[in-house]
């Protein structure tokens, strides 16, 4: 009997901890009232401040607290709170009425201080330690989803459709189609790894593209996802902004404390952020949520908030703590890009990107040799997982529209062949038009030059259809203001593939820069970037024939080494003759933090933030192979580039060489020019205001600067260019014997400087501008109108 009561007792007592213990639950989606948007980060605390939640990018909350929820309150920053009294049933759905509200300057009296300050200053200072980039290292799992969608960009009334003009019929249809199916979508699985320094590597387990039956690329919101507002100057696709979290953002400014709501033991302090009238600097807009919980940001909205930016660009990221130590995390992020200036049949197109992660590790014991320089590659599975993979990993399912664009454009990809269509673009990025088993070279196609004149071509290589590792080609082009032809072959073959050890037989009739620099693993520039050899007077006639042994020796470091053979006839008037050299060349180029992606059948290089070296040294060898010369030849260069928040980007490069022994002039170096009164155009490269092969030298050294201010110093409605200051300086001497030639050294020192107002004229895509430089110092001319060069600047916005 007593045991009977003490079990009694027990089961009396278990019965009450239960009912104690009991988890009240509560969830719903929160909306515009108007718009019927699902609004993300609105705030939601529970019982005046027990407990209390966010909604994710879907506008969807869900808590759970051991005391019967009573009343919520839901805020959002340009909404009317709302304060409501949950039912039985679980479920909750509110609609948020949109309120005027606008960003103004708080100052507390008594205090004189603006209360968000502290906040902003605390979170700064916090900033090393709740930015989940200083962690030793981490894995994770992300879903990707991108959308491309149009919404109406005008009202129109199509009250009367037989009324309708062309216009506003294709308008119509446009209107029918977006309320059946979007215009694009795809989707991605990806698995991340990092590890300090700098070692990263993402791989993409699944891809889905809408019309496409085997995507060789995934959707992966690289850009976006590193976007991180601790950075002083954030990267926000391809442009960088000055964070609200940088030091001394609340001089440049304006923050305004919204709403402190508590819930539990911690505080979370809505900020919203835009840049003090009368300060000129790229800046942002938006809302912080920072957490009196390590002082960390929770959430941020953010979108550009420079008037004249040429794409609209708007960023919502959601952090958690995650780990043993509580750390803060993203989890969520979604995107949105516009191009303002495109117009679809009456409609503004749109991308929508959104990414959850999932699957945190920040202890997955990770190594060196877990990483490669790829840093993006896809496995060959990845265009055929099983639906019942992509329902796993999807956080939630696909809506009718998106279900209905993937079965909408499959057939319509599939029937239109979209697949080979991808598979030519990707030749065509690599300037390759496949043609069966052979590629035709776009890049010989057509060239214009001041030598050459208009120079028509063709070129042929194998690609990958006939062998992965084996590659034969050719090419023959025609210069019709030289009246000559020029031809060539090659052949490569890879003989490893993970070092990219290749072995390549080079033979070509074609020109060559006398006093030129020929660097291997130097990627050449894009289109309007880099146009001096086009500005180049003279050139050499050149006979090649050369063998090269390349790879990478280590993860940042390349190096090649080559025999060559060379037959050289110059068309500078005082070396005119033949020059037969026989050179062998050890390169190396070691680009620290450098890595590549695998996307499209193609590996791309990111960008690195270290300086790029280039090493090479030249042996000519007098008797062999028929050489006439014996002589060693040094060469370097260093590129880097440097970020400032509040002077821009600085660009510098280094070049230096010496030459010793009994070498020709071609094999010399020239000054380096790239002026031409012709064609008053900038060329990017070189000195802008030297004729070409004004100097020659066997050592030299050269120093070009630039610094881009970007619009910060210019910034009116009408008006607003890029400021570019840029400074070269040159010197070299000539020590070894040479014929009486018309050529100066720049032994005393060659100056310049000049001012390039880039993106006068502005598009989405491109800009044009001028410069004026000035040339000083001992070469100077004697009148000073004739050392100003003027000059018409090109760029581009990728």
């Amino acid at each position: 009997m007593p045991y009977f009561r003490i079990l009694l007792c027990l089961y009396f007592c278990l019965v009450t901890l239960a009912a104690t213990a009991q988890v009240h639950a509560l969830q719903g989606t929160v909306r515009d009232a108007r718009t019927n948007e699902k609004l993300a980060f609105v705030s939601i605390v529970a019982n005046e401040g027990e407990t209390g939640t966010t909604t994710n990018l879907e506008g969807f909350y869900q808590l759970r607290h051991n005391r019967p929820i009573t009343n919520l309150r839901f805020s959002y920053v340009g909404y009317q709170p709302q304060t409501l009294v949950p039912d039985s049933t679980g479920v909750l759905d509110v609609s948020l009425q949109p309120a005027v509200a606008q960003l103004r300057e708080v100052v507390v009296r008594g205090t004189g201080q603006n209360p968000a300050h502290r906040i902003i200053r605390l979170a700064t200072q916090n900033r090393r330690r709740n930015d989940s980039r200083n962690l030793p290292q981490f894995t994770y799992r992300t879903y990707n989803k991108f959308i491309l969608t149009a919404t109406p960009a005008r009202e129109l009334h199509l009250s009367d459709t037989l009324q309708l003009s062309p216009k506003d019929s294709s308008y119509l249809k446009m209107q029918k189609l977006l309320a059946r199916q979007h215009l694009f979508m795809a989707e991605s699985i990806t698995d991340f790894a990092f590890r300090q320094p700098d070692l990263r590597k993402e791989t993409i387990l699944a891809t889905r593209v809408s019309g496409l039956q085997q995507p060789s690329f995934g959707i992966v919101a690289a850009e976006a996802r590193d976007f991180s507002v601790y950075d002083d100057m954030p990267v926000f696709f391809g442009k960088r902004y000055l964070s609200p979290l940088s030091p001394g953002s609340t001089r440049k400014y304006n923050f305004v404390l919204q709403e402190a709501p508590v819930t539990g033991q911690d505080t979370t302090f809505i900020i919203s952020f835009e840049p003090q009238k009368g300060k000129n600097f790229d800046g942002l807009k938006g809302v912080l949520y920072i957490s009196s919980n390590g002082w960390a940001v929770q959430n941020v909205l953010a979108r550009s908030a420079t008037d004249n930016d040429q794409r609209g660009l708007k960023l919502q990221q959601q952090f958690a703590q995650v780990g043993m130590k509580h750390q803060w995390f993203p989890t969520e992020l979604d995107v949105e890009i516009t191009v303002p200036q495109l117009e679809l049949r009456g409609h503004q197109p749109y991308g929508h990107i959104r990414t959850y992660i999932t699957n945190i590790n920040l202890n997955p014991g990770l190594q060196k040799s877990d990483f490669s320089v790829v840093a993006l590659q896809q496995t060959p599975t990845a265009a055929h997982q099983p639906e019942a993979f992509w329902n796993q990993q999807r956080p939630d399912s696909l809506n009718r529209l998106e279900l209905r664009t993937y079965q909408r454009l499959d057939s319509v990809g599939k029937a239109d062949k979209l697949d080979r269509t991808i598979r030519t673009m990707e030749f065509l990025t690599s300037k390759q038009l496949p043609l069966g088993p052979l590629s035709l070279d776009l890049n010989r196609l057509l060239r214009v030059g001041n030598f050459e004149g208009l120079r028509l071509g063709a070129g042929l290589h194998t690609n990958s259809r006939l062998s992965e590792r084996f590659s034969l080609g050719g090419y023959w082009g025609y210069g019709f203001k030289d009246n000559a032809a020029k031809y060539g072959a090659d052949a490569s073959l890879i003989l490893h593939k993970p070092s990219e050890l290749t072995l390549k037989t080079t033979y070509f009739e074609d020109l060559l820069e006398p006093g030129g620099r020929r660097l291997p693993f130097k990627q050449p520039g894009l289109l309007l970037q880099d146009l001096r050899w086009a500005l180049l007077p003279y050139l050499d006639y050149t006979t090649h024939y050369s063998a090269s042994l390349s790879g990478r020796v280590q993860r940042y470091l390349q190096v090649q080494t080559t025999l060559r053979r060379e037959e050289r006839r110059p068309t500078l008037a005082a070396a005119a003759g033949t020059y037969t050299l026989a050179e062998g060349v050890v390169s190396i180029r070691y680009a620290y933090g450098e890595q590549y992606m695998e996307q499209f059948h193609q590996r791309m290089a990111l960008p690195t933030e270290y300086p790029v070296l280039w090493l090479q040294y030249t042996r000519g060898f007098d008797g062999l192979l028929q050489g006439d010369y014996g002589y060693n030849k040094y060469e370097a260069r260093v590129e880097a580039a440097f970020r400032h928040r509040t002077f821009g980007q600085s660009r510098l490069t280094f070049a230096g060489g010496y030459v010793a022994g009994t070498a020709p002039l071609v094999t010399l170096f020239n000054g380096y020019g790239s002026y031409d009164p012709e064609h008053t155009v900038y060329a990017g490269d070189g000195f802008e205001t030297m004729l070409p092969f004004t100097f020659f030298s066997d050592r030299y050294a050269a120093l070009f600067l630039q610094q881009d201010f970007g619009k910060r110093l210019f910034r009116t409605k009408l008006f607003h260019p890029d400021l570019v200051a840029v400074t070269n300086i040159g010197w070299g001497d000539l020590k070894q014997p040479l014929p009486e030639l018309p050529y100066k050294t720049m032994r005393k020192g060659y100056y310049e400087s000049g001012l390039l107002l880039n993106n006068i004229l502005q598009t989405t895509f491109s800009g044009i501008g001028i410069g004026a430089f000035y040339r000083y110092g001992p070469y100077a001319a004697q009148a000073p109108k004739n050392n100003i060069k003027l000059k018409l600047t090109a760029t581009l916005a990728f």
